[in-house]
């Protein structure tokens, strides 16, 4: 798994915990990349983050 800013600059694990939002690649590069983002409560999601305050993506099954 590689993850990657918006610019396509690596980042590392820390960075990601850091960052507004960050893409995670697969390595076999079987679909697009993901933009991830962590909620006000600190949870991991898939998508763009909310430009509303206090909104939140409804998780998705793989």
């Amino acid at each position: 798994m590689r993850y990657t800013d918006q610019q396509g600059n690596t980042l590392s694990l820390n960075q990601c915990m850091a960052a507004n939002s960050f893409f995670m690649e697969d390595e076999m590069y079987s679909r697009e990349p993901l933009e991830m983002h962590f909620t006000s409560t600190g949870e991991l999601r898939a998508g763009k983050k909310p430009k509303n305050a206090g909104s939140e993506l409804i998780a998705t099954e793989s």
